[in-house]
């Protein structure tokens, strides 16, 4: 038999079994049910992201860093004067998955802070994001027009929303082109080593001419006779060689035209012997 006071705390001892055994059941239902509810709202948002694509600029320096580019320049000048036209593809990059079918991607002009007309000084074309990518680009047709010449456009930019795309990062939505067509006078043209030894006097007819011959705009010149050559240098036998081309250039065209080419100052435009 068992006293009473045995009969006690084999009740009390239940008791506290009963309840710790309770608070562990209520305790893994609400993990249980916290989990479920977290899963669920997991897959709600992985069902969003992947049918909701969205499309932003993915321009990127070649650093260590990846760092962000938000702008870009160009400039006609090394290029012949018959070419009117050039287009920029800008990088651009999906948010979601790759799917099985080409998508079309569309670029929109931001009116504030651009100086260049629609149709007028560029025009957008549409780009592709391809089957199985999530990569690609935006062009944009830039119009070498006559107003470049003497200044430089800007377009600011950004990615229109079509029936494949929505714009998507925030901090990569907008981007910014700059073009022009203007002759600068390179800082290296006079001097003791410099381009007017290979060239003359410097204007910006002959300057052009030498750049639509050649298509080199920038002449880094080599310096007391280096040796070897830094990347991008001219020697002095190279030189010549560009000063004989434009020579004969300048001979073909006078040749071919009733005016001898006559630089902005009136001066017929020569090179030394």
């Amino acid at each position: 038999m068992f006293s009473q006071n045995q009969i006690r705390k084999f009740s009390m001892e239940t008791d506290n079994n009963a309840f710790t055994m309770t608070k562990t059941g209520k305790f893994s239902i609400l993990f249980v049910t916290m989990l479920t509810l977290l899963l669920s709202s997991c897959e709600k948002e992985i069902d969003t992201y992947t049918n909701d694509p969205r499309l932003y600029f993915f321009e990127r320096g070649n650093d260590v860093l990846q760092t962000r580019i938000t702008s870009k320049s160009f400039s006609f000048v090394p290029l012949a004067s018959s070419i009117l036209t050039d287009t920029i593809k800008i990088k651009v990059k999906t948010m979601g998955l790759a799917t099985d079918a080409d998508r079309v991607l569309k670029g929109a002009t931001i009116k504030q802070g651009t100086t260049a007309v629609e149709g007028t000084d560029y025009a957008f074309i549409d780009g592709k994001i391809k089957a199985g990518q999530v990569e690609g680009f935006l062009p944009v047709v830039l119009y070498r027009t006559a107003k470049i010449k003497s200044t430089s456009l800007t377009l600011n930019l950004t990615i229109a929303e079509t029936k494949d795309f929505k714009p998507g990062v925030v901090e990569d939505q907008n981007f910014t082109l700059n073009w022009s067509d203007d002759i600068v006078k390179p800082a290296n043209w006079d001097g003791l080593i410099s381009l007017a030894f290979y060239f003359g006097t410097y204007s910006k007819t002959k300057f052009r001419f030498i750049i639509d011959v050649t298509g080199i705009a920038d002449f880094p010149l080599q310096q007391s006779g280096r040796v070897p050559l830094n990347p991008g240098e001219y020697s002095n036998s190279m030189m010549n060689d560009i000063k004989l081309r434009v020579k004969e250039a300048l001979a073909v065209y006078n040749a071919s035209h009733t005016t001898p080419l006559t630089d902005e100052n009136g001066v017929l435009v020569t090179f030394p012997n």
